[in-house]
């Protein structure tokens, strides 16, 4: 396509036009193109050489695909929270602790930890049991893009600073916009709560996702294998180590208290 066609790219608008909905998202076929690994498609539908698609964009699209991985998850609260009348959370943790109770029946730190959680569940709320579990369980639907986005701004501004000590010269902006497709196959998440396909579809998500987001920081850094791993790699490890450091120090400290 010429450079001369007159298409306004997502990140070059007139003010008076950002609340346009393609300006916040990118199209369905862009995001079917990521899912499998046609990112050029996907990161320059106009054909330019470049990565058209903006972070803008992948703001949007984490969000609005954040809201749809949480729907399941939604009935599923506000079914329980509403039965038990009351927070969802509280509803939850003590669904699951009688569950676990009745699996194990001889450990009595279970049976202790079930039926606090059941009393706490079963004290009257401050609000209207009806109020106290619809906005809970509207507020854990909310939660789940809200994470996405600080997860995916977090884990990326690690891997881009370790890509530029790595020698890429990729703009931030592009770099967010082009990862932010790894939202796509993380939807499936939203079917953990169902028996059996639940749990796999969570692990189908998390790898599918993990090479979306490979294959995606390949494509803006012009990284090699190794390095695009190691970009990927370095920030949970580093993570993880800390947390173990800073345990062990903890449990140090209260041994010698």
């Amino acid at each position: 396509m010429s450079s001369q066609t007159h298409v306004v790219l997502p990140d070059q608008i007139d003010r008076e036009d950002w609340l346009r909905l393609e300006h916040w998202l990118p199209d369905l076929q862009q995001m079917w193109d990521a899912a499998f690994l046609r990112l050029s498609d996907a990161f320059d539908p106009y054909e330019r050489g470049e990565i058209t698609v903006s972070m803008r964009q992948g703001i949007g699209m984490i969000f609005v695909l954040g809201l749809a991985a949480g729907l399941l998850p939604l009935v599923g609260n506000l079914w329980v929270s509403l039965r038990a009348g009351t927070a969802a959370p509280l509803a939850a943790a003590a669904l699951s602790l009688a569950e676990l109770a009745n699996a194990y029946a001889g450990a009595p730190a279970l049976n202790v930890a079930s039926n606090t959680a059941s009393l706490l569940a079963g004290i009257e709320p401050r609000m209207p049991g009806f109020w106290a579990a619809l906005l809970s369980s509207l507020g854990l639907w909310l939660n789940t893009p809200l994470s996405w986005l600080s997860s995916w701004i977090l884990y990326g501004a690690f891997v881009v600073a370790l890509a530029r000590l790595f020698g890429a010269t990729n703009r931030l902006q592009t770099f967010f916009a082009a990862t932010s497709f790894t939202a796509v196959p993380m939807v499936l998440t939203g079917l953990a709560p169902l028996p059996l396909l639940g749990p796999l579809a969570v692990v189908v998500a998390w790898i599918w996702a993990a090479i979306v987001y490979y294959q995606a920081v390949r494509y803006v850094t012009r990284l090699d294998p190794v390095r695009t791993l190691l970009c990927m790699a370095l920030p949970p490890m580093v993570a993880v180590a800390a947390a173990m450091v800073l345990a062990l120090f903890v449990a140090l400290v209260a041994r010698i208290g």
